[in-house]
């Protein structure tokens, strides 16, 4: 009966391109719609026409975004567990133009980069540095969110890239106010002050405070 769940699920995304069905990792499945009516009217095609078979059903909750309002009034400061290193962070609101051309394509992560480069710096008012910089988009790889390195001359910040991106995704994923997935943010790298010995700039300690 799963197995037939998802086989509907699959039909009935690709007959309505405005659905948009996920799987949790928990193993319900969501389906999206522009309404609650659109909502009802799918699963009534889900259970009648595609998978064939009854299903539970939660009520209809509203998906929410989180975001900033304008550029963080000051720098931040987290240090990682044990002291030794130091992380400065700005975030920043995008426009919504930048955050559809991300999340259409464009401006994406799959986009050609120097052209992608180009058109951050002549349409979006990006700083060249920064546009060949972008570190990484989220949430999924692949959000309207980006993490940006802005800085200069620090030693052994690409040693970090990967463990700030994977800490970036998961905040991008479960925003700071109600766990929602956040939209419209840049952050800049600023500054990071760090240990010289590998050992003492791991995951375990970069992570946590970015």
């Amino acid at each position: 009966m799963l197995s037939r769940n998802v086989d509907g699920l699959k039909k009935l995304s690709k007959s309505d391109p405005l659905v948009v069905c996920t799987s949790e990792e928990s193993g319900e499945h969501v389906i999206a719609g522009c309404g609650e009516l659109h909502v009802e009217i799918c699963l009534k095609d889900l259970r009648d026409e595609y998978a064939q078979c009854d299903f539970v059903m939660s009520d209809p909750v509203v998906s929410y975004r989180e975001t900033v309002s304008d550029t963080s009034s000051i720098t931040c400061l987290a240090k990682s567990p044990n002291k030794h290193n130091r992380i400065y962070l700005k975030a920043e609101k995008m426009t919504e133009e930048l955050c559809k051309a991300i999340e259409d394509g464009p401006m994406g992560p799959k986009a050609e980069a120097k052209e992608r480069g180009r058109t951050l710096r002549d349409k979006f008012d990006f700083d060249e540095a920064a546009a060949r910089k972008i570190w990484a988009w989220g949430p999924e790889t692949e959000g309207a969110n980006i993490m940006v390195d802005t800085t200069q001359g620090v030693q052994y910040v690409g040693e970090i890239k990967e463990h700030v991106n994977s800490a970036f995704q998961w905040t991008t994923k479960e925003g700071p106010l109600c766990e929602e997935n956040m939209r419209a943010c840049r952050f800049n790298l600023m500054d990071c002050v760090l240990h010289a010995d590998s050992i003492h700039r791991g995951a375990g300690q970069i992570m946590p405070p970015t």
